[in-house]
């Protein structure tokens, strides 16, 4: 290979990388909704490339299993079941609380004003923007993690975040600002434990906050026992 060829084949390779973080993002983020059908050519319109790297990038998360392939051409968000979610939210609960542990070892204070802020901006748009809202937990948890500085940590429990956070988004949507918007959110026992400089006190904040995220199962459960018009995933319908 000539060194013009091995330059293209690079420039290939990290333009499907790049594609491939895009779409594991956007489902971090919630930008797909659960049993939401993507299109390969959609997908390449939307980020202005080839059809090659999109769907390079699809089969590598078909691999992760954050997207399915039900055939050549239909590949779909999971929907998860209540058994998958709370498998999730056990290996969250044991990685992040680790991650929360060696975090309040080394935290400064101006990354506790970081978290502080973060908080601060989820609250508020707690009570008018789920959507936000939902973006905003992730931030918070995702800040905490790196101030631990565990990366092959940080990566596993983005798989877990791949996974869950259509659903994540979804759920948020659907919870009275009150449940979320309040004083006693576990988020605020989290920073508490952090400003003592507390290792064991800040594994159990986070890890309650994760626990209480269970009540999604039971929400999965409901979900999938309402007649089709009742659900609030409408996409639990899909073909």
């Amino acid at each position: 290979m000539d060194a013009m060829a091995e330059l293209r084949q690079i420039e290939k390779e990290n333009l499907s990388a790049r594609v491939y973080g895009r779409i594991r993002r956007a489902l971090i983020d919630g930008q797909f909704e659960p049993g939401e059908r993507l299109r390969i050519s959609a997908l390449a319109a939307d980020l202005g490339t080839s059809i090659t790297p999109v769907r390079e990038a699809i089969f590598r998360l078909v691999s992760e299993q954050a997207l399915e392939m039900k055939a050549a051409t239909a590949i779909h968000v999971p929907l998860l079941d209540s058994a998958r979610l709370k498998e999730i939210q056990l290996i969250r609960m044991e990685l992040e609380g680790a991650a929360s542990a060696r975090a309040a070892q080394r935290i400064t204070d101006k990354q506790i004003r970081r978290l502080e802020q973060i908080q601060d901006e989820f609250i508020e748009a707690a009570a008018t923007n789920p959507k936000k809202a939902s973006l905003k937990n992730r931030d918070f948890h995702f800040a905490l993690i790196e101030i631990a500085e565990l990366p092959l940590l940080e990566s596993i429990v983005e798989n877990m975040w791949t996974l869950m956070g259509p659903l994540l988004s979804v759920f948020h949507s659907t919870l009275p600002p009150r449940q979320i918007a309040g004083e006693d959110h576990r988020h605020y026992d989290v920073l508490e434990a952090l400003r003592a400089r507390d290792p064991e006190r800040a594994q159990h904040a986070i890890q309650q906050d994760i626990a209480w995220g269970l009540v999604m199962a039971d929400w999965l459960d409901e979900q999938a026992k309402a007649p089709p018009g009742k659900r609030k995933l409408a996409s639990l319908t899909a073909e």
